[in-house]
């Protein structure tokens, strides 16, 4: 008997030769390995680089102390401004939250609102109206701040309460 034809001087264990498919599929699979291994390097060491090619360093100690020492404080950003007939501006702070708003004769302008840390906004009446309000809300509590204008200028009332569990 005749052995099948392969590739000379190849065979696999049990004698009979290795066929060319099982060759260029091992080689195939070999080179598709080397190709994601360079791939990958090559993205890791882009890693230590910026976009425009030059590598990245870390700053010592001493440089960050030498670059802190002359950075300037940022400027402070002034109040909001009201525009148009609106001149009188209050702003107002409680433990839920903090408002700005402003005045025309009786009309009031929620002109900007922050919740305090743990508190959400749940509802804003910004106006220009008679009256304003913003609602901040918490988990367990809830407070609403109402503005109005008196005599041109703004004033603001908080109510606050505990939520209920409404089960």
């Amino acid at each position: 008997m005749r052995a099948r034809q392969g590739f000379p001087g190849r065979s696999r264990q049990d004698g009979a030769p290795v066929s060319r498919g099982l060759l260029l599929a091992a080689g195939g699979w070999l080179a598709a390995a080397v190709l994601t291994t360079l791939a990958g390097i090559w993205a890791v060491s882009l890693i230590g680089t910026d976009i425009t090619g030059q590598a990245v360093r870390s700053m010592t100690p001493e440089e960050v102390e030498r670059v802190l020492a002359t950075a300037s404080a940022p400027p402070v950003a002034a109040p909001p401004s009201a525009a148009g007939p609106y001149r009188a501006i209050g702003n107002f702070s409680y433990a839920e939250g903090a408002v700005t708003a402003a005045c025309d004769a009786d009309r009031v302008l929620l002109l900007s609102w922050t919740p305090a840390p743990g508190y959400g906004v749940d509802e804003v009446e910004r106006g220009p109206a008679a009256t304003a309000s913003v609602v901040f809300e918490s988990d367990d509590r809830t407070a609403t701040v109402t503005l109005t204008c008196r005599a041109g200028t703004p004033t603001a009332a908080i109510r606050s309460a505990a939520e209920r569990d409404e089960d």
